[in-house]
């Protein structure tokens, strides 16, 4: 698969265009990065596997391949990313893909783990569901204080409209919005893409100062531009 570096690789044009706006686009090259996942990983949960258990598709992208090129919004990074944490605290994937019905099913909502209500009921819904489940392992870790403290601590970067997540301030001054940008990462209040700004940091001799000027931006803005960069893997 083609790495997706710019929108308009995967749009193919204005028609197209139209359709993603406001929803956010996102390779799964990028994806996986901004979730901190194995390129694998992410691949397997929204394509299935070739052979194995638990070969088919946990996660379901809103939109259809482009031309063989695979997308995903940004209601399914959100999902990507929460998935994520269930399985770095060592909830089966069984598990996950069951509270993800189950939850898709109550809330009536295509993207349960996008949902504002993990974010404020997250506690009691998941130990209910791990009750119903009955899965031994998902109940004792989903139920710990200590998988909800961070779980939260993740959430919480995360701003919710109409009961949906909207924002997702993903690193220190970097948010992802996917009405600004086809919801490639920016800095907060510029609208400037962090991979721009990177990009220009080390065109420039690594001199802030010379690249906030060029973007109206303040030092600050530019090293935590460069700093998101160098923390996804994606520094010149």
């Amino acid at each position: 698969m083609a790495n997706l570096a710019s929108a308009d690789l995967i749009l193919g044009g204005s028609k197209n265009q139209f359709r993603f706006l406001g929803r956010g686009v996102y390779s799964l090259a990028e994806a996986r990065r901004y979730a901190d996942l194995p390129a694998s990983t992410a691949r397997a949960w929204f394509l299935g596997r070739a052979e194995g258990k638990g070969r088919g598709a946990v996660l379901t992208s809103d939109y259809q391949r482009v031309d063989g090129d695979f997308a995903i919004s940004f209601l399914d990074l959100i999902e990507l990313f929460v998935t994520g944490r269930f399985r770095a605290h060592g909830v089966p994937m069984k598990s996950v893909r069951a509270a993800h019905a189950v939850l898709r099913d109550e809330l009536s909502a295509p993207h349960p783990f996008a949902h504002s209500e993990l974010n404020v009921h997250g506690k009691k819904i998941i130990r209910r569901i791990a009750g119903e489940l009955g899965g031994k392992v998902f109940y004792e870790v989903t139920t710990g204080q200590l998988f909800f403290r961070d779980l939260e601590a993740g959430l919480e970067r995360i701003d919710y409209v109409a009961g949906l997540a909207a924002r997702w301030r993903i690193g220190e001054g970097v948010l992802i919005d996917p009405t600004v940008a086809f919801g490639k990462p920016t800095i907060r209040g510029a609208g400037t893409t962090t991979t721009v700004i990177a990009q220009q940091y080390w065109a420039n001799g690594a001199d802030a100062a010379v690249v906030a000027d060029l973007f109206d931006l303040s030092e600050q803005d530019v090293r935590s531009a460069v700093g998101f960069e160098e923390m996804i893997g994606r520094a010149a």
